[in-house]
């Protein structure tokens, strides 16, 4: 048995040589470059079997991953990013089940990095990626954000939860590199949602996405744990939602007759958001205080006082 690594990358010198050190291991390391202009094929030359120049500009990875996967000439494809990097334990782990034949498919668990800071939470760990599987057996839509399609009759299998068994991403360097991204990602998406045949907008339909994605990162998975990023990002992860609404409602002609703004129903979606939020306060309450304090919370909660 054997693996091929594949990674694809657009102006990605600043990450690429950590990224192609790490699969050293594979018996064949494929780089698909994405019209990069600085340094990434130079600095990526020795650590690769073959880079490879991908026809388009493409501005995000999923269209390019049919053309990279038809690359491969191994019994097993690791898919990679050039922001992330496999540990040696998780290697360890990939080439145990590649000899063995233990599996046809797998999920990886994912640590992302935000600004220096592993989140754990908000949504972010463990964050499985479906990224090592044998050849021919999975696909990629050319969706932004496509979520990867596996043959009929085969069963995926999870790597545990554990950290020495986690890529390693190199998210986003620091809130500038995010905002920059958030921008990018946003425009992307409203674009290809623009083009669906039924579309409309309101003020509760806002608040709806907000609201659904928020309290569900900072309260359902924990983004309280992760201090102030994990604050930031369940505000501004809601935020993209609602951005991506707004920009696809930019780009309609007939914005007038889409637009249905209605304050009773406006009202009543704010005391719904209301009521929800003083549910996992009072939840969160009940897990921080202890004693007397931690049964008043309950009741306060129970009762929606």
């Amino acid at each position: 048995m054997s693996i091929s690594a594949v990674v694809i990358a657009k102006n990605s010198a600043s990450t690429i040589v950590k990224t192609l050190s790490s699969v050293q291991f594979a018996d064949e390391v494929i780089l698909v470059d994405i019209k990069s202009t600085d340094q990434t094929k130079e600095k990526a030359s020795k650590y690769c079997s073959k880079i490879l120049d991908y026809k388009e500009d493409s501005l995000f990875v999923e269209p390019v991953r049919k053309f990279a996967l038809a690359q491969a000439t191994k019994d097993w494809i690791l898919v990679l990013d050039a922001d992330e990097e496999v540990v040696p334990s998780l290697a360890k782990e990939l080439q145990r089940i590649d000899q063995k034949d233990l599996g046809d498919v797998y999920y990886l668990p994912r640590k992302n990095i935000f600004s220096g800071y592993w989140m754990q939470h908000t949504g972010w760990w463990p964050d499985y990626q479906l990224r090592f599987f044998k050849n021919g057996l999975v696909s990629w839509g050319e969706q932004i954000h496509a979520q990867p399609v596996i043959e009929n009759g085969y069963k995926a299998q999870v790597l545990p939860a554990k950290e020495n068994l986690a890529l390693l991403h190199h998210n986003y360097v620091d809130t500038k590199d995010y905002l920059a991204r958030f921008d990018r990602y946003t425009d992307i998406e409203a674009l290809q949602k623009a083009k669906q045949k039924y579309f409309s907008i309101s003020e509760s339909s806002l608040l709806q996405v907000f609201s659904d994605d928020f309290l569900r990162r900072f309260f359902a998975k924990e983004g309280y744990k992760d201090g102030v990023r994990g604050l930031y990002l369940s505000l501004m992860q809601a935020v993209y939602q609602m951005t991506v609404q707004m920009k696809i409602f930019d780009r309609l002609e007939n914005q007038k007759s889409l637009e249905k703004n209605q304050t009773s129903e406006l009202l009543k979606d704010l005391r719904h958001f209301q009521k929800e939020l003083n549910y996992w306060v009072r939840g969160l309450e009940i897990k921080e205080k202890k004693g007397l304090a931690k049964f008043l919370a309950f009741c306060k909660r129970k009762f929606n006082l």
